[in-house]
């Protein structure tokens, strides 16, 4: 019985460790811990990243275990230590992201207004260029249509012109009729 609750208890620090991996992860910054946490005398120690224990006895040496190889009450003391921490970090970072998520919709939705009127702007002048030369042929051919009309009548025309004299002689109508 003793050894199914050793074992439970190995598998309980296990699944704890792992899961304040997790969360360190989450806000990938180191945490203070209290060295007594520790259950023993250390000068200081610290929850840093994969949810190893960094810790410096009082000459200064620096050591370092996972969380999941402490003893089950180091584990229990050190998570009850990093929990509120990491909830207000996490908290934070929610926040921050929060913001950012809210800043980037917002400028989203000022380019895609920006790029509806720049399509109808250029809708616009694309009609405008299209009326322009809709306008432009239409006077082309009243152009060429008035030229037409100016011109000199085409040969058969000028043979069914029935005008005998010259210009610029005065010729009494009564006259030339017989």
């Amino acid at each position: 019985m003793l050894g199914e609750l050793s074992e439970k208890q190995k598998s309980y620090g296990q699944r704890l460790a792992e899961m304040m991996k997790t969360m360190q992860s989450e806000v990938d910054t180191v945490i203070p811990i209290r060295p007594e946490a520790l259950g023993r005398p250390f000068k200081s120690a610290y929850l840093v990243s994969e949810g190893v224990v960094v810790y410096f006895d009082s000459n200064g040496a620096m050591g370092s275990k996972p969380l999941y190889s402490l003893p089950p009450e180091a584990i229990i003391s050190i998570i009850q230590e990093c929990t509120p921490e990491l909830q207000r970090l996490l908290s934070e970072k929610r926040r921050v992201e929060n913001n950012r998520v809210k800043a980037m919709e917002r400028v989203l939705k000022e380019l895609k207004k920006a790029q509806a009127t720049f399509k109808q702007t250029k809708r616009d002048e694309t009609t405008i260029e299209e009326d322009e030369e809709e306008t432009g042929q239409q006077v082309e051919r009243r152009s060429e249509k008035e030229e037409e009309a100016v011109v000199a009548p085409s040969r058969s025309a000028r043979d069914s012109f029935a005008f005998s004299g010259k210009f610029g002689e005065k010729q009494d109508v009564a006259a030339v009729s017989p």
